[in-house]
C-alpha cells in the first residue's frame, strides 16, 4: 500500500511538471494532445510515470537545445566506453561505465562533465578501442604466420 502512495505522489509530481513545462514553453493545446496521444492516452492523467518523464524530457530538450547536445555526447561517451570494455572482453554495467568516465574526466558526477571533456573522452576511448582491435588483429596474423612457418 505504501508503494502505491509513493507512485501516486511521483505521478502527480510529474503531471505538475508536465503542465508547468507546457506553460513555460508555450505549448499549444493541440500539441499537448499530440504528445499525450503518442503515448497511447487521451488525457495526461492517464499517462504512466515513465511516459510523463519521457515527455517532460522531450519538452525540456526542445526548450533548451544545449541540454539535448549534452545528452547526445553523454550517450556517445557511454557507448564508447562500453565498446572499449567489450574490446577488452570485460563485462560492464552502466554504473561502472559512468564511474570510468568520471575518473577519466576527474569529475564527481557524470552529469557534471563539461562538453569539451565529453568530446575528448569520446575520441580517447574510441581511439583506445581501435588500437586494441588493431593490436589483436596484428597479433592474430603474426600467430597464424608463426604456426604456418613451423
Amino acid at each position: 500500500m505504501a508503494t502505491t502512495t509513493f507512485l501516486d505522489k511521483q505521478q502527480k509530481s510529474l503531471l505538475k511538471k508536465y503542465h508547468t513545462l507546457c506553460a513555460k514553453y508555450g505549448i499549444a493545446e493541440s500539441e499537448k494532445r499530440a504528445m499525450v496521444a503518442s503515448h497511447g492516452a487521451t488525457s495526461s492523467r492517464e499517462l504512466s510515470a515513465h511516459s510523463l518523464l519521457d515527455i517532460c524530457d522531450k519538452i525540456e530538450q526542445m526548450g533548451d537545445p544545449q541540454k539535448a547536445e549534452f545528452a547526445v555526447w553523454r550517450n556517445r561517451v557511454i557507448g564508447c566506453i562500453f565498446g572499449w570494455k567489450k574490446a577488452l572482453n570485460q563485462p560492464s554495467n552502466i554504473n561502472e561505465v559512468k564511474a570510468i568516465a568520471c575518473r577519466a574526466a576527474q569529475a564527481d558526477r557524470f552529469n557534471d562533465i563539461p562538453m569539451e571533456r565529453l568530446r575528448s573522452l569520446y575520441h580517447a576511448f574510441g581511439n583506445k578501442t581501435k588500437d586494441l582491435q588493431f593490436v589483436e588483429h596484428l597479433t592474430a596474423d603474426e600467430l597464424d604466420y608463426m604456426t604456418s612457418v613451423n
